[in-house]
């Protein structure tokens, strides 16, 4: 493996690892976001939520620069369906999308895992 493929193969990891906590993050504030019943409450909560997918997005979006891995952009793709369905207050919707995002962000993660492994890296 060449030496810029382990680099690569280290940005991914690190971001596939931080990406998958950010995500199972929003799915849980989404399970929280179902449980409201109180207009205001759920008006106050869709906005912080929004906020923090914008966040992750933007965070997902300097994952796939650094990285130059494309299956991190489908997170980001992903990421923003779930927030016109939040928006839309279809929230099972927005969790099946944060899914699979999750497993996205997990499949670039094995495969940087592997990559490392073969050079003993990890």
């Amino acid at each position: 493996m060449a030496e810029d493929e382990v680099k690569r193969a280290l940005i991914v990891f690190n971001y596939a690892e931080r990406l998958k906590s950010g995500l199972m993050i929003a799915w849980s504030m989404l399970g929280t976001l179902s449980q409201i019943r109180e207009e205001a409450e759920l008006a106050g909560a869709e906005k912080v939520l929004l906020a923090y997918f914008n966040a992750l997005i933007s965070e997902v979006n300097i994952a796939a620069n650094a990285s130059k891995t494309e299956g991190f952009r489908r997170i980001a793709t992903s990421i923003g369906e779930a927030v016109k369905c939040v928006r839309r207050r279809d929230i099972p919707a927005a969790e099946r999308l944060v899914a699979e995002a999750i497993s996205m962000a997990t499949t670039q993660g094995d495969w940087a895992a592997h990559k490392l492994t073969e050079k003993s890296l990890i």
